[in-house]
């Protein structure tokens, strides 16, 4: 099947979006289906000199179409523009459009394309909320995806799910190493680290004043704009505390596998987005999911959504998010308990090989929508 994956996300980039859309367009090529992926040029820098595929070490058996986005006032409209040309560029040959992008996914049912949406969040402007439940009833709306079970069931209670198409719910996910190492080495002083943004909402305040209860661990934060590292030296490091900066997502292993344990302390409330909304009712986090792959065992908030996938001393230790004690209770016992440790990473690994990799997900997905990914585009635009 030949499919558009419209995108918001600027590529290559530092944001988690741009992981997620990569990774998904590498599993659908896995999955038999040709892939253009569609996103935004990125008018920063570059972080490496890599290519785009070696940035996110995928292999490169899909084709990225980067349309502009200009800085000035109305570049969003620019891109907005550069999309629907594409759009109607393609409409010939395309069989299916599947989009994180609600524009996007609206102006290819409206030139009669196939659609499947994915969302990551309920929208919470009106005009917004509106194109959402647009969209849910349009014809040409094959199926939307909701990453956890939570937002499944706010997009019902707010009529934004289709009546006619299925909703899947695929969490995000990662992808799992042919083989994993359980063993950490015995040291003078542990490792614990986080890997991702530091932007607020994300729990490093709690991870700071958590460095200070143990003084005898060192504490590594990978990941981060040169404005966050900034915010964060300002804050008072311990001397325990390293922050390491943004690595790209290809050298990531290496710095998982590097832990004694990870950390996970999204706050009850205020779970930002890089847009900045709450997204703590829904998230999916592919962080979550990385460190299942790692063979590292993690210490995560008791968030209701991610229950969904984590369960106390099985694949986690789950603290209650504003209980600092509890955090350096848990951190400290996966350290002093190596079998607890290793029986958790390894439940953990098998949840994600089983559930939670990429391939599964587009399987997921793919599987929830029915016969939609084995037909042509004749086929389903005769539904």
């Amino acid at each position: 099947m030949n499919l558009l994956y419209l995108s918001l996300s600027y590529i290559p980039s530092r944001r988690a979006s741009s992981v997620h859309v990569m990774r998904m367009s590498a599993a659908l090529s896995r999955a038999g289906h040709q892939v253009e992926l569609v996103g935004k040029q990125n008018r920063e820098p570059r972080d490496s000199n890599l290519d785009d595929h070696a940035f996110y070490g995928v292999d490169p058996t899909f084709t990225i179409t980067k349309l502009p986005k200009p800085a000035f006032r109305g570049g969003g409209l620019v891109f907005a523009g550069a999309m629907a040309r594409t759009l109607l560029a393609r409409r010939s040959t395309i069989d299916l459009v599947y989009s994180r992008e609600l524009i996007g996914a609206l102006v290819a049912a409206e030139l009669r394309i196939p659609v499947v949406f994915e969302s990551h969040g309920v929208e919470t402007s009106r005009p917004l909320r509106a194109l959402t439940r647009r969209l849910a009833r349009h014809p040409m709306l094959r199926g939307m995806v909701a990453i956890s079970d939570a937002l499944r069931r706010d997009l019902e209670a707010e009529q934004m799910a289709p009546a006619h198409a299925p909703l899947v719910i695929a969490h995000d996910a990662a992808d799992a190493p042919g083989a994993v190492n359980l063993e950490r080495p015995r040291r003078a002083r542990p490792k614990v680290g986080y890997v991702g943004s530091l932007y607020a909402g994300r729990g490093i305040e709690l991870i700071l004043e958590l460095a200070k209860r143990l003084p005898d661990y060192d504490v590594e934060l990978v990941g981060g704009t040169e404005a966050d590292l900034a915010k964060w030296r300002a804050y008072g490091l311990a001397p325990n505390v390293t922050l390491v900066g943004f690595v790209p997502p290809s050298t990531l292993r290496a710095r998982y596998e590097s832990f004694d344990v990870l950390l996970m302390p999204h706050p009850k409330h205020g779970v930002a987005a890089a847009t900045g909304i709450d997204i703590s009712r829904w998230t999916s986090p592919m962080k979550m999911f990385e460190y299942m792959a790692s063979g590292t065992p993690l210490v995560a908030s008791d968030l209701p959504v991610l229950a969904e996938v984590l369960r106390h001393e099985h694949n986690a230790l789950i603290a209650p998010a504003d209980d600092l004690p509890a955090w350096e209770a848990a951190v400290r016992r996966l350290v002093d308990d190596r079998a607890l440790a290793r029986s958790i990473a390894s439940r953990a690994y098998d949840d994600l090989v089983e559930h939670y990799t990429w391939d599964a997900r587009v399987k997921t997905i793919f599987t929830g929508l029915g016969s939609l990914g084995t037909e042509s585009r004749n086929s389903v635009t005769a539904a």
